[in-house]
């Protein structure tokens, strides 16, 4: 009976300090902005929405920039709603961030998650989850 009360005590324990280890984890994909800068690249949609907009992420010369689109009945042809968009990546302690610089406006944003196929941005306290779009 006392092992049992020790392995309960053990077990509430790790219980508690779980949850903590786990919200500390983010990117577990990328160490270095180069890396979020691949994993970035390409054509994202966001998640259970039925809009046509397609973000494209792009990096020449170190630089990143967003191209805002919509596909067209024609497959693979694309509508450029917005294409003046250039993004930042910033390191800090607990990830990284994405810094979004419009002509008239600039915001940041939380990469809660990214991977291959899927991406968690956090704006202004709100998460919107993309997944990879693939033509």
């Amino acid at each position: 009976m006392h092992e049992t009360l020790k392995m309960k005590k053990a077990l509430i324990l790790i219980l508690t300090f779980l949850p903590l280890t786990l919200l500390g984890q983010h990117l577990k994909c990328c160490e270095t902005e180069k890396a979020v800068e691949s994993y970035l690249s390409g054509k994202w949609k966001i998640k259970n929405l039925d809009s046509k907009t397609i973000y494209h992420y792009w990096f020449e010369k170190a630089q990143g920039n967003l191209t805002e689109m919509e596909q067209t009945e024609n497959e693979g042809e694309y509508l450029i709603i917005d294409d003046h968009s250039f993004i930042d990546i910033i390191k800090y302690d607990q990830g990284f961030k994405l810094k979004f610089t419009h002509l008239y406006s600039n915001w940041i944003s939380e990469l809660k998650y990214l991977n291959s196929n899927k991406m968690i941005l956090v704006t202004n306290g709100i998460e919107t989850e993309y997944y990879k779009f693939n033509e």
